[in-house]
């Protein structure tokens, strides 16, 4: 696939804080039980987040995590870039070893357009948009 396990894991964390109100912390352990994620995995995650501004981190009691900024300011692409989230270089969906332009796979074109329409979408969607999408998506469904 095309996100790593930890940009995954961010995205997943990232969004369950988004979700919360606002200024409410959760431990390290709620936290990971609720996105499903090792806690020594999520840990780490939580530290690259925290570095890069994106999460505030308290220790003690009432500690915990909460966003750092509105989730309207927090692109998807700020959250991949937190883990270091790129496509590996002239990787083969097909396993075939390097696959580039001089030696592409059957599917590399197509590879190539969804890599960048995904880079596009984490460039310009926010966590705050997400949150109202998924909100319209429930009401339109109930």
């Amino acid at each position: 696939m095309y996100l790593s396990r930890p940009a995954e894991y961010a995205l997943r964390a990232s969004t369950y804080l988004a979700r919360l109100e606002p200024g409410k912390r959760v431990t390290s352990s709620q936290l990971a039980q609720a996105v499903d994620v090792p806690p020594a995995f999520l840990s780490k995650i939580m530290r690259r987040l925290t570095a890069n501004g994106i999460v505030d981190s308290k220790k003690g009691h009432h500690g915990g995590f909460v966003l750092a900024r509105p989730p309207v300011e927090i692109r998807f692409l700020d959250i991949l870039r937190a883990v270091e989230f790129g496509p590996i270089k002239d990787h083969c969906l097909f396993g075939l070893g390097n696959c580039n332009a001089d030696n592409p796979c059957p599917l590399h074109v197509e590879w190539e357009i969804l890599k960048q329409q995904i880079e596009q979408w984490a460039r310009t969607h926010t966590l705050g948009e997400s949150l109202n999408a998924a909100q319209a998506f429930k009401q339109k469904q109930a």
